[in-house]
């Protein structure tokens, strides 16, 4: 017995001291952490996925941050970006596989911001393809990204930090550099060499006071998919990876890998292994060598075989398939508007870099713009196939027609349609539709129907109401601005009517979109016209446009460039030139819902919209069966057809946002309280 209890002593003897050790550990960790605040950051790859969400988290903790890459126009948008949260950037364009401008490049940063506190190699790129379809040149080029550049860059800063005795080195490695994956050959084993080199660095230069911290990420969600490269059958290539990137239980998003990049390293930490997933396959990879290669020798089976573009290189972009982007692969397709790998005012156009204009030089640009994207990432890739080009203003949006320099027969359609929706705009969607004239009437004729039924407004004002509950019960504003009476009036009467217009004019997004496949929605029925409480007929509502916003500040011009950059949209909608009208509530207001869109109850708004507008869309009483042939057959140029189908899609994305938004400013707007200033 006496042994009995000395056992359970003891027991409890070890287990109070594990108890006071993780505690220990936890306060030495907190309050011994490396301090951003005024440390100079140099970052490569920063200019969008991965890289610029930690250069975002970077600047919130108060560092002085350079970031580098091949594409001055995307490293001008995260520049912009970076400084409107207040932070002090300083954007290079670098090759970082070329040792001269590493080198000058990291003077160029002290020249700026004096020593370089923490270097943070994280410029990469990634080649799927089957061995048999690999070159020299693909481990080559890849080498020289992921352990050639860290090389050059640690070697550029390493001199100043031992003489410092003080700095951090992170190298963003990949669970590629743990555990061997098919079809990335080329990518694994330039990884592999990266997390050899960085562990190697961290055990030589303890002595020196200088950790250095390996990151080996699983699938990461930041929509860098497009910029990726494929051989071989690409388009199968593309499916499999683009989904496996995509799926909430295997992947993690950016913003997850760089909080735990950011404290491993303030941590002085020597590994991060993020997802869990990612974590489990490297400790089993280890414990069972064997097991892991004879699975993954099943699994290559199922993968696709040579063929193909044969050893040729495609983008990402070029490789869609019918199977992917698909609802499969939404979570990266968010990712990608987010985090700058696709420009802002080309997130549903033609490319992702570039100015595109009218005409063959459109095209010529297109293809340039590809080239871009590939020189970006480090490798080179084929010239796509040329896309439809698209007359564009200076911000690159999709062209809208001026009702009041329309031909008459467009000008009545546009106000037919205004009036049918009983709303005192014009909607963007339908002013862009209005570039193909007889399609867009082909469109409003067997659509005019189907909005004037008692079961289609129904279905709207729920869309309305449920959101509208839902907002109230998670939403809470985080501003305060003065306003009198007769401005909360104004500003409530206009989002009564944009509340009341998106609903329906996202019914109809799906319903176009299913219309251009072919597909017949609902059955015939009669039509019978209501008109809704919400409904207004008088002038319509004053917009601040592109020209006009130029005329009221700078900053206001900013802000619509936000706007675009932040939705991934290339025009600013109706509703916010609306509330424009009034800027310290437009201004305050945006800011608090670009912090609150990337909560998790804005996304499961969004859905939850799309889901009851697909419902409604599918009950709808009108037949609406327009055909791809009958629609080409209206076009003087076929190819116009892919054009109309990228319109379509981006309204239907963008509505359901909108939606959120006009929710969100009107319970910011009833929970206002007046600032007393003194």
């Amino acid at each position: 017995m006496d042994n009995q209890h000395s056992l359970i002593l003891i027991a409890l003897s070890v287990g109070a001291l594990l108890v006071v050790l993780w505690v220990v550990r936890r306060w030495w960790r907190e309050h011994h952490q490396y301090d951003l605040a005024g440390k100079t950051v140099l970052l490569t790859g920063g200019s969008r996925g991965l890289g610029l969400v930690m250069a975002r988290q970077l600047v919130q903790q108060g560092a002085r941050l350079a970031i580098c890459a091949r594409d001055a126009r995307e490293l001008e948008r995260a520049r912009n970006e970076l400084e409107q949260q207040g932070g002090q950037v300083l954007a290079l364009p670098c090759d970082v596989t070329d040792k001269s401008q590493v080198e000058q490049m990291v003077q160029q940063v002290r020249d700026r911001f004096g020593e370089i506190d923490v270097l943070i190699n994280n410029a990469g790129a990634d080649l799927v393809a089957p061995m048999d379809v690999l070159t020299m040149e693909d481990y080559d080029d890849l080498m020289k990204l992921h352990f050639w550049a860290p090389l050059y860059t640690t070697y550029a800063v390493l001199p100043e930090m031992r003489q410092r005795k003080a700095g951090r080195i992170v190298n963003i490695s990949s669970i590629g550099g743990k555990v061997v994956s098919p079809h990335m050959l080329a990518y694994c084993a330039s990884k592999f060499a990266l997390t050899g080199l960085s562990e190697g660095m961290r055990a030589e230069l303890a002595k020196d006071g200088i950790p250095v911290t390996t990151v080996c990420p699983g699938f990461i969600r930041t929509g860098v998919i497009d910029h990726a490269m494929f051989k071989g059958q690409h388009r199968k290539e593309y499916t499999w990876f683009s989904i496996a990137d995509s799926l909430p239980l295997i992947s993690t998003s950016a913003e997850n890998v760089a909080r735990h990049t950011i404290a491993a390293f303030r941590h002085g930490d020597a590994e991060v292994i993020v997802p869990f997933p990612a974590w489990l396959s490297a400790k089993l990879f280890a414990l069972f060598p064997g097991l892991n290669s004879t699975l993954l020798g099943w699994a290559n089976r199922l993968l696709p075989g040579t063929g193909g573009i044969g050893t040729e290189r495609a983008l990402g972009k070029d490789s869609h398939s019918f199977l992917s982007p698909s609802v499969l692969t939404t979570l990266s397709e968010r990712a990608a508007r987010r985090n700058n790998e696709i420009a802002a005012e080309k997130a549903h156009g033609a490319g992702a870099n570039g100015q595109v204009e009218t005409g063959s030089h459109g095209q010529v640009e297109a293809q340039q713009a590809s080239a871009t994207e590939a020189e970006s990432s480090g490798i080179t890739a084929r010239s796509p196939s040329p896309e439809p080009a698209i007359a564009e203003d200076d911000q690159s949006a999709f062209p809208l027609i001026e009702p009041s320099h329309a031909p008459a027969e467009i000008q009545a359609c546009l106000r037919d349609i205004q009036d049918t929706l009983g709303i005192p705009w014009i909607p963007e969607n339908w002013r862009a539709y209005a570039m193909y004239p007889s399609v867009m009437q082909l469109f409003w004729e067997r659509l005019k129907p189907a909005t004037q039924t008692e079961s289609f407004l129904e279905s709207a004002i729920a869309i309305t109401e449920r959101i509208y509950r839902d907002t109230s019960d998670w939403y809470q504003p985080g501003y305060q601005i003065d306003m009198d009476e007769a401005q909360r009036h104004q500003i409530q009467r206009v989002l009564n009517a944009f509340t009341f217009g998106n609903p329906q004019l996202l019914i109809q997004q799906i319903a176009l979109s299913r219309t251009l496949a072919g597909e017949v929605v609902g059955q015939e029925g009669n039509g019978n016209a209501r008109r809704g409480a919400n409904s207004y007929q008088h002038t319509e509502i004053q917009l601040i446009g592109e020209q006009s916003v130029r005329e009221m500040s700078a900053q206001m011009q900013q802000v619509y460039r936000d706007i675009k950059q932040t939705m991934g949209v290339p025009i600013v909608n109706s509703d916010y030139q609306a509330l424009a009208r009034w800027s310290p509530f437009f201004l305050a207001a945006w800011e608090d819902i670009k912090r609150w869109r990337e909560r998790p109850e804005y996304q499961l708004l969004k859905e939850d919209i799309v889901r009851r507008a697909e419902q409604a869309a599918s009950r709808l009483r009108p037949a609406i069966a327009i055909g791809e042939r009958e629609v080409r057959d209206r076009l003087d140029n076929p190819e116009d057809f892919e054009q109309i189908q990228q319109m379509v899609e981006m309204f239907k994305d963008i509505l359901p946002e909108l939606i959120v938004q006009d929710a969100v400013f009107h319970m910011g707007l009833a929970n206002l309280k007046p600032v007393i200033t003194r």
